[in-house]
């Protein structure tokens, strides 16, 4: 759809003066412009996460997020448009040319931002959805009893850490600790515990809502907002954390039973 959006753009408001007289020409020309478009986005979202292997992770192409990749996408989509317009079209080269050109090329990297926003977004608002409607079946059942606190003890047993197993988000391995992550008073606050997470799973055991993502965490579904997968792989995107959590292959599918295979 982007590729032929810019397609008609072309076609119809004709922003660059090309050395093409024949009408039939300056069409394939356009459907070149098109072409680009598509084969450098085919490449980006569709060919690069694909190839991504656990040997080489996207974090060690230097893409800090995903806003870096709509940059990289617009970078050359204008340097593949700078280079056909000039060499095919024969569009004389310029410092006005070549932003016109930039901001020309920025349009598809703009779409897709704002496409990602909005699929992200309704993802959210399906999580709210579907908490709001177990809130209600929670509420409905008054005689339902609080959740009873679990305890978390050091292997040494000199340490330990009582919370209601609602309040837990994230438990994470640290070398031979654990990092637990919980809200406290609105806040989110996590405490180092020398043990493993194997001790966890069997602390957690009789909670269902509780579930191992990766070797390196367990987390609390009931705070999940959706799961994303991109050139970093499946993600989880956690209600009031910054941080995304990685899943692996070994628990992805436990972890869309849960949601509902979104």
């Amino acid at each position: 759809m982007i590729s032929l959006g810019m397609f008609l753009f072309m076609l119809f408001f004709q922003p660059f003066e090309l050395g093409i007289e024949d009408f039939n020409d300056v069409l394939i020309f356009h459907l070149g412009v098109a072409a680009i478009t598509f084969l450098i986005l085919v490449g980006f979202r569709i060919i690069m996460p694909a190839s991504l292997t656990q040997r080489i992770h996207a974090e060690s192409l230097k893409i800090s997020n995903e806003v870096g990749l709509i940059l990289l996408i617009w970078f050359f989509i204008t340097a593949g448009n700078i280079c056909y317009l000039h060499f095919v079209g024969g569009v004389p080269l310029s410092l006005s040319g070549g932003v016109k050109i930039a901001i020309f090329s920025g349009f598809p990297s703009i779409v897709l931002k704002l496409a990602d926003v909005n699929m992200r977004l309704r993802e959210q608002l399906r999580h709210f959805v579907r908490r709001n409607i177990k809130l209600e079946k929670d509420i409905a059942n008054v005689e339902q009893t609080q959740s009873d606190p679990v305890v978390f003890e050091s292997d040494s047993q000199n340490e330990k850490l009582e919370l209601n197993p609602d309040d837990v988000m994230l438990i994470r391995s640290a070398d031979n600790y654990v990092d637990i992550f919980y809200r406290l008073d609105e806040k989110i606050e996590h405490k180092l515990i020398r043990n493993t997470l194997k001790y966890i799973q069997q602390v957690l055991r009789e909670n269902d809502d509780f579930r191992r993502c990766h070797r390196t965490c367990i987390v609390n579904t009931s705070y999940i907002l959706n799961m994303t997968n991109n050139y970093k792989g499946h993600r989880l995107k956690m209600l009031d954390m910054d941080e995304e959590i990685p899943v692996s292959r070994q628990y992805i599918l436990g972890i869309k039973d849960v949601l509902g295979d979104e």
